[in-house]
């Protein structure tokens, strides 16, 4: 099971490799806003794991098990978000980082509840 963290590295690689690029650690690093050396030290947890694979000069992608994971998070993150605009009326990006932000943190036993929750009382 993921940890925490490890949702919101690989929601974040999900993220800024949407159009296909490989992504780079210090993107990564950048866009969570931790230390390099931090990023790296994920970046080793998740290949030794099976969610990403790194290519020379530090290029990261998702594997099969990584993309199949971080789709479920952002599906989840992109349905919370409608919910938060449309019937909570919040601001575009808080509604956006208040999905992310749940995807990640919640087991998915839980989350999954709360997605269908929303969904059918669309």
């Amino acid at each position: 099971m993921l940890t925490t963290a490890q949702k919101k590295y690989l929601l974040t690689i999900y993220l800024l490799g949407q159009n296909g690029d490989k992504v780079r650690i210090t993107d990564v690093a950048s866009f969570l806003g931790v230390a390099k050396a931090s990023t790296v030290r994920m970046m080793d947890k998740l290949i030794e794991e099976g969610y990403i694979s790194k290519e020379p000069y530090k290029l990261i992608g998702l594997t099969k098990k990584g993309i199949s994971e971080a789709s479920k998070m952002f599906t989840a993150s992109v349905i919370l978000q409608d919910f938060f605009t449309s019937k909570v009326c919040l601001a575009h990006d808080k509604a956006a980082s208040a999905g992310m932000i749940l995807s990640a943190e919640l087991d998915e036993e839980t989350l999954d509840k709360i997605v269908s929750f929303v969904l059918s009382h669309a």
